[in-house]
């Protein structure tokens, strides 16, 4: 199952319904509270980061990441690439929530850069992969020509800037990144801390998943890879940010 162009064609994603949905989520916890709330980022940000490293398989318990990011201390028995990545994973939100970053290929790149830093050898940090790639689990075959990539990142930007929704621009965002597999790894990392940097310049809360719903967003991105669909990803989105309002109702 090869690379399809036409999967970057912007069709709106969200419906009215939906979209209003997430709106009064928003107005339950809104951006501008939540970055001028430390204890609410802090808390926040290590959910974001302790998910998104067990969506890549990272086997730290909680106790574990939160030593590992307050004390410095490994776990015993872990790979140090396991420890690597909760750091990364925390450098890089750090680095979303302190700068108002815009939505180009160059924010893309500093992005990879944090987040694969000792993860992938230097020179292929922040620079489009030289060589094909698989995927487990999936039949999808990504681009394999880096100037290929590159022209379809383009496009992928260009088009981008068209969206009007937030939440369609972030899904969009978030979908086509993982599925052009830009750089030789950290991919869909890359492309959930861009999913939030894009709700962020849009004034929108930041998605923050939870670890029950891991198994809804890895269908989701297979659901897409094969068949260009976004249900299972408006399901992902949908009850990350409905989790964030129940949580902001109980304090």
């Amino acid at each position: 199952m090869k690379y399809s162009s036409k999967r970057l064609e912007y069709k709106p994603i969200f419906t009215d319904r939906e979209s209003s949905n997430l709106d009064e989520i928003n107005q339950t916890l809104s951006l501008k509270k939540f970055l001028a709330t430390e204890d609410l980022v802090e808390k926040f940000g290590f959910d974001f980061v302790y998910t998104s490293a067990k969506i890549e398989g990272n086997t730290y318990t909680k106790a574990d990441a939160l030593t590992l990011l307050d004390y410095g201390r490994t776990a015993g028995g872990k790979r140090y690439s396991e420890a690597k990545m909760l750091i990364n994973l925390q450098k890089a939100f750090s680095f979303m929530i302190r700068y108002d970053l815009p939505i180009n290929k160059f924010t893309l790149r500093e992005v990879h850069q944090i987040l694969s830093d000792e993860l992938v050898d230097d020179n292929e940090r922040g620079a489009v992969r030289q060589r094909g790639v698989t995927i487990r689990g999936t039949d999808y075959l990504p681009l394999a020509d880096s100037i290929l990539l590159d022209q379809e990142m383009d496009r992928l930007f260009s088009i981008y800037d068209t969206i009007d929704n937030p939440y369609d621009k972030s899904l969009y965002l978030h979908n086509n990144l993982a599925y052009l597999q830009y750089f030789i790894d950290v991919n869909k990392r890359t492309a959930r801390l861009m999913m939030n940097v894009s709700l962020k310049s849009e004034g929108k809360m930041i998605v923050i998943p939870k670890d029950e719903y891991i198994p809804i967003y890895v269908a989701s991105i297979l659901e897409y890879y094969e068949e260009g669909c976004y249900d299972l990803s408006k399901e992902f989105m949908l009850k990350s940010y409905q989790s964030v309002a129940d949580f902001m109702s109980q304090c």
